[in-house]
């Protein structure tokens, strides 16, 4: 049976599922849910200034009581700092960028709750040859931050061990993140 503590951090590939597991995780374990895109994006889908990204997440993690989204290296020792659980969604590159594809079919031009006001969904080439390549250019360095992770974490790399984890963590309610 999984267990989680008061400081979770999502991480994984764009299309994973970390926002849709980060609700679900708030919701039903009264944590304050932090989406990295709305702290690293500002409207127009311009990166926020890097000091004020570090001082925004700072801020995010100062009390706990927090499930957070994101990968974002730069903040990562911000928030595995003070993390006590560390969940890394590994899954398949093609599920994950047709995830995404998806989800800019159902939303595009609006904008998500877990996207920074002024970014609405919208195609992006590079964007998805990014989330294409992620296992090469993230995924190592993923790797070596949960190998290094001292406290409870889970790395679930299908939709089936995503949905055993949501059904088994209790009070998550819905399928596959």
């Amino acid at each position: 049976m999984p267990v989680i503590g008061r400081t979770v951090m999502i991480v994984g590939s764009p299309g994973a599922g970390k926002s849709t597991l980060a609700r679900r995780i708030g919701a039903s374990h009264g944590l304050r849910v932090i989406h990295m895109d709305q702290l690293y994006w500002t409207a127009g889908w311009r990166k926020r200034e890097p000091t004020l990204q570090l001082a925004l997440v700072e801020d995010a993690v100062a009390e706990p009581g927090w499930v957070f989204d994101g990968n974002h290296t730069a903040t990562m020792p911000i928030r595995t700092q003070k993390a006590d659980t560390l969940i890394w969604l590994d899954l398949p590159r093609r599920l994950c960028v047709l995830r995404i594809l998806r989800r800019i079919a159902g939303s595009y031009g609006q904008v998500r709750p877990d996207m920074a006001a002024g970014c609405p969904e919208r195609f992006d080439a590079d964007f998805l040859r990014w989330a294409w390549t992620f296992p090469q250019h993230s995924g190592p360095g993923l790797a070596r931050l949960y190998a290094a992770f001292s406290g409870r974490k889970y790395r679930l790399t299908t939709p089936r061990a995503v949905a055993a984890f949501v059904t088994e963590l209790g009070g998550c309610h819905g399928g596959a993140a």
